[in-house]
């Protein structure tokens, strides 16, 4: 036999299942099947013996030994591909196998389910036939005794108690239906959508419910939600508690129902784990429910065993008092109320012997009527005959204690039947009036109070979810104005009107201000948000100041209300403005290329004129903060009040603010040509001068008065432009000395000879020579004083010389001067001073004397006792600087109009006089004493 035979015998041969097909199919598998036939090759190959693989006591060593005692290499891989083969097929038939059992298992287990329901319906309509054959026994019994009766008058009287018995049956059956109708309705009123899981049968009536109820999840014992089960005759119905938004009242909302007849239900046994818990099989469905206590779980078993075995359905007059029962709700109805009174009262009540049998009598009747009343829900003759009762028992020398308790539980039943009335929405205002006068008979005005007051925070609620929002905001609030201030002011008259207690009146206030609260809600939601335009929000705050002003006409003013509303929502959405606002500005003049943009006219600002002539050139971001500055007055115009006055003017100085700072930052870190950063110093200029004028003359406008904040600040930035300009110094004399005279990097330790053809550095003319592209480039913006710009940025040239950190070197050691090199800085600095002329202020002369005698203090500390060279005197110096003036001529370019350079005769002419306090002094220090 080949391989392939092999395989085919193979799978024949692998069990089906387990249990006695799997013994036969083993029997089928006999070792012989495997073998290899002796017309194969004389070698035998091992046999896979299925029968050993399955034995309990299997051995896999043992059988390796015997099945592969003398087989080769070659038999051994033929034994291994068997093996695997024979696995694949086993996993195969084993999976089939799985599928098939898995569909009989759940047919099964369909017909055990069936099974179960077919069992609670035998058990009940077992539990009806027992209860049939009870039914039956007593009436036998009765006949019996009635046929007892002596003969006199047998018949006549035999037969009116027969009929008299059937007419009180009927009666009593009638007055039972109207009750179970009038039990149904009670829970479709209390349960919202009750009446779809539990609609009208014949004989469906309440028998008590359970409330507080935790679901929880059967896999991990989560709590789902909070629930009430309300127990029928022949249901059982889920309600879940939710709370309606805004309010703390709990509403219940019908989830789901199930028949008796199909429902199981389980009492999970108590432990530390699971506590209180009972489970409930519906079908295929399972659920499990967590009580507080044990009571509140054997409460439930017993009210759904009570359904089973029909206590509540047939026999109601001898129905036992419910241990437990709630005093409101479906649970208790008031028939069942009075006979559990009567049941309690009636054992070991020693009390009731003080009644005459003539006083019981009436109380009794009086109460079985006023059960009917309140069954019925006529509740004005209900009131009257509480107050009837009350007074019987009051009249009564000895009125037992059992009737008062009868009589207060019968009260509290009646009131809460009326508050429930009460607390329905949208009710006219005859129901309500009547509904609270009833109340203030029975004493419960406080609860009447506060049912009134729930009631019509529901009637508002109501209404405004009626009213449809179709994008037209503005039309929205309108109509929601309306319906919250009138309801306000319906709600204060009928207050006033039903309640005369003035004490009650810091209720009404509080109500009031919790409906404003409410409003204010809906309002913020609609209307203040970051995207929309003050014009809606003003628009919106008339329709409600209107509404306002009519509940003031009817002596109840709200606008102070009102205002503490809506002052943070308004503050906050002006601070929303103010930050978009600087995002703009900030955006636009970062991206501002700084070149002039537009000229505004100065025709009628004799300030700006002065400044800056006739025309302002302003670059685009001066333009954009004036544009929006404008549209934040025309904005304000529609919601300003004076109690934004702060923030109005907090806003408008942190957008100027804002601007200016963004241009300081641009200044110091730009890389920017000089045309841009002059351009970019006029307009600064020009938002100090021109712009913040015209946004403080608008918000006076506005206003109505002078908005001093506004107008201060021009005075107080006015010296900001030439903050800026300070900083443009700054800059640039660091970026001037750089690439021309960089005294910190110049080498003054250098050897040379200090002769009469020495000329000022190279580095020094070009210095002057950018300094003089400066000044022509400063020409052009006349606005710009040239004089401050240069005389700055000299005065920052020589705070760098002076600096300490600039002498000394790299290791800390102090800077050194030779004999040629302090010579060298002396004729630069007076060569500098000199062309720059009326440019040099007093404080700059002071600091390039201070260079120049460090200069020399350092050199004659360095060569102290051993230098015999001598130290050229001022004479000298003008010579050289003379002798390079003449040499150059006009080649340096001048420093604009009003501060040319002298000239070679000019400076003959005047170096005596303005020339020499221009001049450092040279230290005439002796050479041995520095």
């Amino acid at each position: 036999m080949n391989v392939s035979s092999r395989r085919k015998s193979l799978r024949r041969g692998v069990p089906m299942g387990g249990g006695a097909a799997a013994e036969s199919s083993r029997a089928k598998l006999d070792p012989s099947a495997f073998t290899q036939s002796s017309s194969d090759s004389q070698n035998d190959l091992p046999n896979v013996s299925l029968s050993k693989l399955t034995k309990s006591d299997f051995r896999p060593e043992d059988y390796l030994k015997e099945t592969l005692r003398s087989v080769d290499e070659g038999g051994i891989r033929q034994f291994r591909k068997t093996l695997e083969e024979s696995r694949r097929v086993a996993s195969k038939n084993l999976q089939k196998n799985v599928y098939k059992n898995y569909e009989s298992f759940v047919f099964i287990s369909k017909e055990i389910s069936s099974m179960e329901r077919d069992m609670q319906m035998l058990r009940e309509l077992l539990q009806s036939i027992n209860q049939i054959g009870d039914h039956l026994m007593d009436e036998d019994e009765q006949s019996i005794l009635d046929a007892d009766e002596p003969a006199a008058g047998a018949g006549a009287v035999g037969a009116g108690r027969v009929l008299g018995r059937r007419r009180t049956m009927r009666m009593s059956m009638a007055n039972q239906h109207d009750m179970f109708k009038e039990q149904l309705a009670k829970v479709w009123r209390a349960i919202r959508d009750a009446q779809k899981f539990v609609p009208f049968a014949p004989n469906r009536h309440v028998v008590g419910d359970v409330r507080n109820i935790s679901e929880l999840s059967p896999s991990t014992l989560q709590i789902r939600q909070r629930v009430d089960i309300v127990v029928f005759s022949d249901m059982l119905l889920l309600a879940v508690r939710k709370k309606r938004a805004n309010h703390a009242q709990i509403v219940l909302v019908a989830d789901r129902s199930f028949v008796l007849s199909d429902a199981t239900v389980t009492d999970v046994s108590d432990s530390s784990r699971s506590g209180h818990l009972v489970k409930i099989v519906n079908r295929a469905e399972t659920f499990l429910f967590g009580f507080r206590d044990a009571d509140s779980k054997n409460e439930l078993l017993m009210l759904i065993g009570h359904a089973r075995a029909g206590i509540f359905g047939s026999d109601m007059q001898a129905m036992p008092p419910l241990p437990g029962a709630r005093g409101n709700g479906p649970s208790a109805p008031p028939a069942r109320q009075g006979k559990s009174r009567q049941a309690a009262a009636s054992p070991g009540d020693d009390e009731s012997e003080g009644m005459s049998g003539e006083l019981k009598q009436r109380v009794d009747e009086m109460m079985d009527s006023l059960d009917i009343h309140i069954a019925r829900r006529e509740f004005k003759n209900a009131v009257a005959l509480v107050q009837r009762l009350k007074g019987v028992l009051g009249e009564a020398q000895k009125a037992p204690a059992s009737a008062s308790r009868a009589v207060e539980a019968h009260t509290t039943e009646l009131a809460r039947l009326v508050l429930a009335d009460l607390l329905i929405p949208c009710s006219a205002r005859k129901q309500v009036a009547g509904n609270i006068a009833l109340l203030h008979k029975l004493g419960w005005d406080k609860e009447a109070k506060e049912a009134f007051l729930v009631s019509r925070s529901a009637t508002v609620k109501n209404r405004t979810r009626q009213l449809k929002l179709e994008g037209n905001t503005r039309l929205y609030i309108r109509e929601l104005a309306i319906v919250y201030f009138r309801l306000i002011r319906n709600t204060c008259e009928w207050y006033s009107e039903f309640f005369t207690d003035s004490t009650m009146i810091s209720a009404l206030i509080a109500w009031v201000r919790q409906e404003m609260a409410g409003y204010a809600v809906i309002f913020r939601r609609h209307v203040f948000h970051e995207m929309q335009k003050f014009q809606v929000i003003a628009s919106c705050l008339n329709h409600t100041l209107a509404e306002v002003d009519i509940l003031g006409h009817a002596g109840l003013d709200l606008k102070f209300m009102l205002d503490q509303e809506f002052f943070p929502d308004l503050t906050s959405c002006i601070r929303g403005y103010e930050a978009r606002s600087l995002a703009l500005l900030t955006k636009i003049a970062s991206e501002d290329p700084l070149a002039v943009a537009s000229k505004i006219s100065t025709a009628n600002n004799e300030n700006a004129a002065r400044i800056f002539g006739p025309q302002i050139p302003i670059i685009a971001s001066v333009s954009k903060l004036d544009e929006v500055l404008t549209e934040f007055g025309n904005e304000l115009r529609h919601i300003v009040r004076d109690s934004l006055y702060g923030q109005v003017v907090a806003s408008v100085l942190a957008i100027i603010e804002g601007v200016l700072k963004q241009f300081l930052t641009i200044l110091r870190k730009g890389d920017n040509t000089h045309a841009q950063e002059f351009a970019l110093l006029v307009s600064t200029q020009a938002v100090v001068t021109w712009v913040i004028p015209r946004a403080a003359a608008h918000l006076d406008k506005i206003f109505g008065r002078t908005v001093t904040d506004i107008h201060n600040l021009e005075q107080r930035l006015e010296a900001f432009p030439t903050s800026l300009q300070d900083v443009f110094c700054q800059k640039h004399s660091v970026a001037v000395a750089k690439t021309t005279f960089d005294f910190v990097t110049a080498d003054f330790d250098r050897t040379g000879e200090v002769t009469d053809a020495m000329t000022p550095s190279p580095q020094m003319e070009q210095l002057l020579r950018r300094l003089g592209e400066i000044a022509r480039e400063l020409d052009q913006w006349s606005p710009l004083s040239k004089r401050t710009i240069l005389s700055g940025i000299i005065d920052c040239l020589f705070v760098q010389m002076i600096s300490h950190r600039n002498w000394e070197t790299a290791n800390g050691e102090k800077r050194k001067f030779s004999h040629y090199g302090v010579h060298c800085l002396v004729l630069d600095v007076h060569f500098l001073l000199r062309i720059c002329g009326s440019l040099v202020t007093k404080s700059t002369n002071n600091m390039a004397n201070r260079v120049c005698e460090k200069a020399l203090r350092s050199y004659f500390t360095a060569n102290s006792g051993s230098t015999t060279k001598q130290m050229m005197n001022k004479s000298w110096y003008d010579a050289r600087v003379l002798e390079t003036m003449q040499r150059l001529g006009f080649a340096f370019p001048d420093f604009g109009k009003g501060f040319e350079h002298r000239s070679q005769q000019s400076f003959e002419a005047n170096g005596a006089t303005s020339g020499e306090s221009k001049t450092p002094k040279v230290p005439q220090l002796p050479p041995n004493n520095p």
